[in-house]
């Protein structure tokens, strides 16, 4: 993610959201999952074993797709997944050196969301930044900020690199590392997310025209249907960049519903 400044959620230029601050959700309980003891660290390491996953999907038809409403269409929860995407405390909270300055107006949506997916039996995969110490694994534009004498921005094992208050990995969930803006680039993801039968994907987090959009973007040329981003739950730099990107994402057939929309189950 760009270090960027001056961020403001969805509409209101006080980074309160105009159109989403009058949400009455009842928060849901965390659930206990019915799967058995297991935590993922890393992007290839299981500790424990396997949950019983459904097994994958045989590939539907674009004719049987054309036409259908995204939310509709993920009704079949069991095959779902919501993407978490680095909502750490260098990219949250005030004075961290990534900081997202609408960040921290979007967590609690976001946690409203994880609870959700939680009732609904929807894998939740924490999707984190964790560079090496010395940033050899960072890309080139911001090594400068690693060194051994400095802690460089969600370095592995560092404060900034823990998720912010409120958001907790928990028995079910998966954890997956990466080092570049798509959640896809070089992990495990596609594979994992194939081997638990899932097809469609729901995104969250921080921030929409970095890592939101390059994982929304390499999601749907993997033909995950539906793919939708909860345009109160995730955040850019300004509300004009993330109503642009937002824009653009919807072109390519990505569902933006709030995140009230998203939680109310179908009449």
């Amino acid at each position: 993610m760009d270090k960027t400044a001056g961020w403001s959620t969805f509409v209101k230029a006080s980074y309160k959201p105009e159109h989403f601050t009058n949400f009455n959700l009842s928060p849901l309980p965390f659930l206990k999952l019915n799967t058995p003891n297991l935590s993922f660290r890393g992007t290839n390491t299981v500790h424990n074993k396997r949950p019983n996953w459904p097994k994958p999907l045989s590939l539907r038809s674009k004719s049987a797709l054309a036409g259908a409403d995204p939310l509709e269409m993920a009704q079949d929860w069991h095959r779902t997944a919501l993407l978490v995407i680095d909502m750490q405390k260098d990219f949250i909270e005030d004075g961290g050196p990534m900081l997202v300055k609408g960040g921290k107006d979007i967590v609690p949506n976001v946690i409203k969301a994880v609870d959700v997916a939680r009732h609904r039996g929807i894998l939740i995969v924490w999707v984190v930044r964790e560079h090496d110490p010395l940033g050899r694994d960072v890309e080139l534009f911001r090594r400068h900020l690693y060194s051994a004498e400095k802690v460089g921005p969600t370095s592995e094992g560092s404060e900034g690199a823990e998720l912010v208050d409120g958001l907790v990995i928990k028995e079910g969930d998966y954890k997956l590392v990466k080092t570049r803006f798509s959640a896809f680039f070089a992990t495990h993801l596609h594979s994992v997310l194939q081997g638990a039968g899932i097809n469609s994907l729901v995104v969250t987090g921080v921030q929409t025209p970095n890592c939101i959009r390059q994982t929304v973007y390499d999601a749907v040329a993997l033909d995950y249907q539906p793919v939708s981003v909860i345009v109160d739950a995730t955040a850019a730099a300004t509300p004009d960049i993330h109503l642009a990107n937002v824009f653009d994402m919807k072109n390519i057939g990505v569902a933006t519903p709030t995140l009230q929309e998203w939680s109310e189950p179908k009449a």
